[in-house]
């Protein structure tokens, strides 16, 4: 197979296949790409992760770490509430382009080039490289199992059926009586491989 730029690289299209030396595509339709799309892709380094997962038997514990105080470094957008709806600020462009962000007790107190925001920083603070990567404000889902199920197919896994007030009487343990509501909040779970 022959391609038009990296075959790992996005919008990665075939100029033409081969099977036994015979060419397979007639009259292939084949838009030039620049020289920017031969470029290999960067592989991140999964080290770390393969060892945990090797350690912990692929599945390795679920756990986060508290920051007061978060140095992000190459951004390249960010997104913020603004009002009723959201804006992106883009950074989209070379390296040098890209910008840092520091948050202190969860407000961001520095969008800024990296050297001017390091003098607004201290030894507690936590550096994050996004390499490249998006900050956006917490999102909220509905509609979805998430928080309420581990593995959906599996019963044992997430938090039960919900008892219909409609077809018998709700037992007191779970909030039953005359006005009771079974909420998703009483069955939420934090810290779950779905949630992460």
């Amino acid at each position: 197979m022959i391609w038009d730029s990296h075959p790992l690289a996005l919008g990665a299209t075939p100029k033409q296949i081969y099977i036994d030396g015979i060419q397979q595509l007639k009259d292939p339709q084949v838009s030039p790409k620049p020289d920017s799309f031969q470029v290999l892709p960067k592989r991140p380094n999964f080290d770390k992760e393969a060892a945990a997962a090797v350690k912990y038997d692929g599945l390795p514990p679920l756990t986060f770490k508290k920051s007061r105080h978060v140095m992000f470094t190459n951004v390249s957008s960010i997104y913020t509430r603004n009002e009723d709806h959201i804006e992106v600020v883009d950074f989209e462009g070379e390296n040098s382009a890209w910008l840092t962000a520091v948050v202190r007790d969860g407000i961001v107190t520095c969008i800024n080039k990296e050297y001017l925001c390091h003098t607004l920083s201290d030894d507690d603070v936590d550096v994050i490289d996004l390499q490249g990567g998006s900050l956006a404000p917490g999102l909220t889902t509905f509609g979805s199992p998430i928080g309420l199920v581990e593995i959906r197919l599996e019963p044992s896994t997430n938090d039960g059926v919900v008892y219909n007030p409609l077809e018998k009487d709700v037992p007191t343990i779970v909030g039953g009586g005359e006005q009771s509501i079974i909420r998703a909040v009483d069955g939420l779970q934090f810290g779950g491989r779905n949630t992460l």
